[in-house]
């Protein structure tokens, strides 16, 4: 996978175009708009923004992100993920700094915070991408990216059931568990209207599912609900204005008129006005955290999109070109008043399967989603936003990869338990927070693991040949120890390390003399190094000695800038040689019977000794 950014890709798809390619691009572009146009707009809704600010994100900054990624057939837009970061970030500030102010000012402000975030994310992704930091998404294990689209999908449930059932979202109530606890004990402010409608749109999608999976249930859903309301609001007013009382009577009127709609999605609403973002150093100690997690995520959820479908087409990607192509997306965000983007691995294995062959698949769905505002805006700013709301309900139970979390829960221990604790986060705490404890865990593990060394202890027969013993057999006393060192020696591992070889030594007191192979050992800094002068004046002090062998050229210069040469004694530290492997591991042990016949000259040197072997784990 190359790491390099260039815009060589938006000329080499279209080298060897033909009609062919251009028509397999647009069905797949339409297929994906009629996705696309339900799931911008629910999104939106979610984050607590105008539907505008979703829809721009769909046609403008998803473009951009189709013609500067890597991979041909990412498709990118709002998602479920990203919304409830922002509804969450901006709400915090809102509540925090700005709780007094109302009515039309709270919306425009509300845009305004949503710039300087989008222009935070923009930023911190295309730097990301020049700075080659493509493999900072290594670093999040899968139990934490599970663990939090689990969160999520809570998030999306619990906080759309209030708009699915007509209630108003306290600003007091931030938490989950406060806004799951909320709802049940406030179940008699239910609107029955809202949440007659709401559940009717469920069903709709449940049924349109259960017949054909293919089918953009969103789409049709919406498109009935909104040509019901469209000619239910028309035929209302023909009766109950030519003398059909039984229709005043009923007060139909009333009940409609709270509940509320989506509002003006007319095509001219969708040309963006193009301001510089607002930037409120007052706030940028709130916003900061919550830019950074969408910054992360939504490049996690577009390179695991892409990946997942370049290993079906073979195509070779660049996570820093993404890097930079979705900070791209997000900085034209910030001008036009667009919501954040993120990858959409649903709707990037659509396109896929319809056919698409170039990235003109993803920048004709863009102009679709455009032109279906333009036909049929007038109907969809009729539609209630409960109707939206079931439309997200539904959507958080196709989140969840069930096998994917059980498979976190039994694979081991760590893996549960980082899953359980980022989970437990997202409810109690906020999802910013939560996110940010779930890559705390998950390099903490990362820091574990490679903190501990292997050791494993083995013996030198006549001939020279080193052998390694079952670990279960007796331990026997002996003078000279053998112990074979691998895996990271960085100041993390330093300690244990340094530790480990000392409880060995005090251990077994007739050990006099410890050597230690470290061909396989890795990243020695200066903590290793006073790890090794701690360990020798240990030694030196009980009169026994230390002895290192296997020192790549790497190694050696390290303890020669360090001075443990002159500490050690030159004469007690062999270079490893790739012509002769085991000549190293001989010499160290012909040292050691010498240092012994010093010592003791009438014992016979001690060269076939029983291994035992050693292992570190931390708890």
């Amino acid at each position: 996978m190359s790491d390099d950014i260039s815009i060589r890709n938006i000329t080499k798809d279209f080298e060897k175009y033909s009609w062919e390619a251009l028509r397999q691009d647009l069905i797949a572009g339409i297929s994906v708009a009629m996705l696309s146009v339900p799931q911008a707009m629910a999104f939106a809704l979610a984050a607590g923004l105008p539907v505008s600010c979703g829809l721009l994100a769909a046609i403008f900054s998803a473009m951009v992100v189709s013609l500067f990624a890597s991979s041909r057939h990412l498709i990118v837009g709002p998602s479920n993920v990203i919304a409830i970061l922002v509804q969450g970030g901006i709400s915090m500030i809102l509540f925090n700094n700005f709780r007094d102010v109302t009515g039309p000012e709270r919306e425009t402000l509300v845009l305004q915070i949503l710039s300087q975030l989008m222009l935070l994310v923009g930023t911190i992704q295309i730097m990301a991408g020049f700075l080659k930091m493509g493999r900072l998404t290594h670093f999040i294990s899968h139990s934490v990216i599970i663990a939090y689209v689990s969160g999520v999908a809570i998030a999306l449930f619990i906080t759309q059931l209030f708009p699915l059932l007509g209630m108003d979202i306290p600003p007091n109530v931030s938490s989950l568990y406060e806004r799951a606890t909320y709802i049940i004990s406030h179940l008699n402010m239910v609107h029955v209207p809202t949440a007659l409608i709401g559940v009717t749109c469920f069903c709709i999608l449940i049924i349109l599912r259960k017949i054909n999976k293919k089918i953009p249930s969103g789409a049709f859903m919406l498109a009935f609900v909104a040509l019901a309301t469209y000619f239910f609001s028309h035929s209302y007013y023909y009766f109950a204005n030519n003398g059909y009382e039984f229709i005043n009577w009923l007060q139909v009127e009333k009940y409609f008129q709270t509940i509320p709609l989506v509002g003006d999605t007319r095509g001219d609403g969708m040309i963006p006005n193009w301001e510089w973002p607002y930037f409120n150093t007052a706030i940028m100690n709130n916003i900061l955290p919550v830019a950074f997690a969408i910054a992360l995520l939504s490049l996690v959820e577009a390179t695991s999109a892409a990946k997942n479908t370049a290993a079906r087409s073979g195509q070779r990607l660049s996570t820093n070109q993404d890097f930079f192509g979705m900070g791209m997306g997000n900085l034209l965000s910030a001008f036009i008043g667009a919501m954040p983007i993120s990858g959409s691995p649903s709707r990037t294995s659509y396109i896929f399967e319809c056919g698409a062959t170039t990235r003109l698949a993803g920048v004709s769905s863009c102009l679709f989603v455009a032109l279906l505002l333009v036909a049929f805006g007038t109907l969809i700013k009729d539609v209630p936003v409960t109707a939206f709301a079931a439309l997200l309900v539904y959507a958080s139970g196709s989140i969840v990869n069930i096998k994917q979390v059980f498979l976190c829960l039994k694979a081991t221990r760590s893996d549960a338990m980082v899953f359980i604790l980022t989970l437990l986060a997202c409810i109690f705490f906020s999802l910013d927070v939560a996110f940010y404890i779930g890559v705390v865990l998950s390099i903490s593990l990362y820091l574990k693991k490679s903190a501990m060394p292997q050791m494993a202890e083995f013996t030198v027969d006549d001939e020279g040949g080193i052998h390694s013993i079952d670990a279960h057999m007796p331990h026997i006393p002996k003078k000279i120890r053998f112990i074979k060192i691998e895996g990271e020696l960085f100041f993390g591992a330093a300690d244990l390390f340094q530790s480990a070889l000392k409880s060995i030594t005090e251990d077994d007191t007739t050990t006099r003399v410890l050597i230690i192979q470290l061909k396989n050992a890795r990243d020695i800094d200066a903590t290793s190094c006073l790890a090794l002068e701690q360990l020798h004046e240990f030694m030196k002090s009980s009169s026994r000695y230390l002895i290192a062998c296997g020192l790549t050229h790497q190694i050696w210069d390290v303890l020669s800038d360090s001075g443990m040469i002159d500490v050690i004694g030159k004469a007690n530290l062999f270079i490893f040689d790739e012509r002769h492997p085991l000549q190293s591991a001989q010499r160290a042990f012909r040292r050691a019977n010498e240092l012994l016949n010093e010592k003791k000259p009438q014992e016979a040197p001690q060269l076939i000794l029983e291994p035992v072997l050693v292992k570190i784990e931390v708890n």
